[in-house]
């Protein structure tokens, strides 16, 4: 088949075999060089001669080696003599190139000197603190003899008006105050609502509604309930203790009922609060 006949893929693979004949000839080749270079330098001593002195003679030969031996002396020139070594000699410091330091010698004590003073000890002066002579008591004041005070008045301790307590308030007619309000825990906890309640009814207690001949009585005790809205049933204000005086009865409950409470406090899950509030009158 002529070359003008052969396809475009055929002559590509004419060539591709081309190159790889003229690769493995190359390949062939360079093997077979250098492994001619390797012989030549393992085999160069055998054929090339050698230049320079010879240090003895590869075969062992006594006329050209040199011979060494051990003297063991020497004329004119001492030796060292060997150590000896004794098996059942006792242990000992090893030698080394540091020397081992001696123990030190102990200091002796000083001997003291009998001709020499003793040093007294300073001693301070001991003072004694004088104990100081008890007072004599003070005579006793005369005071007046305590006046007739009903059993249930408010004592003061400096003879003007009496100490008021938490929810106490004193006005011109007297004094008055909250005993109870709800649980124990309610005044503690709404101090603000026992204070708002103890101004409104010392506001609306009038000492006019009293009998002008009545100077001093005794307490009247009052019990009423507070609606959740602050609202107060004026027909269920009862006299839990009376004071004897009709008047001063009428004119308690009237303060009470005359009173604007605020609403109970939010938080409080009662629906009303009981309080007993008293009076005392005096002129």
């Amino acid at each position: 088949m002529s070359g003008a006949n052969v396809s475009p893929i055929g002559r590509n693979h004419q060539l591709m075999t081309y190159q790889e004949e003229r690769l493995d000839r190359w390949l062939v080749a360079s093997v077979f060089l250098h492994g001619a270079v390797f012989a030549f330098i393992i085999l160069s001593p055998e054929f090339l001669p050698h230049f320079g002195p010879q240090w003895g003679d590869p075969k062992g030969s006594p006329s050209i080696g040199i011979n060494a031996k051990i003297a063991g002396s020497i004329s004119g020139v001492p030796l060292p003599t060997p150590e000896v070594v004794q098996e059942n000699a006792p242990a000992n410091e090893s030698p080394s190139f540091y020397k081992s330091e001696p123990a030190p010698t102990p200091t002796p004590a000083p001997v003291p000197d009998k001709a020499a003073e003793p040093v007294p000890e300073p001693k301070a002066p001991i003072k004694t603190t004088p104990t100081p002579k008890p007072k004599p008591p003070a005579p006793a004041s005369k005071s007046a003899p305590p006046a007739n005070n009903p059993s249930n008045a408010i004592p003061s301790p400096d003879g003007g008006k009496p100490a008021l307590a938490y929810g106490q308030f004193s006005t011109g007619a007297g004094q008055g105050g909250v005993q109870q309000i709800g649980d124990s825990a309610f005044g503690d906890r709404y101090g603000w609502y026992v204070t708002a309640i103890t101004r409104a009814i010392s506001n609306n207690w009038l000492k006019s509604l009293v009998d002008p001949s009545v100077q001093r009585a005794p307490r009247v005790y009052v019990g009423f309930d507070i609606a959740r809205d602050g609202t107060v049933n004026c027909g269920a204000v009862t006299i839990k203790q009376s004071s004897g005086i009709p008047t001063l009865d009428r004119s308690a409950q009237r303060a009470v009922c005359a009173s604007t409470f605020p609403a109970l406090p939010t938080d409080y899950r009662g629906g009303s609060v009981s309080v007993n509030f008293y009076f005392e009158y005096s002129r």
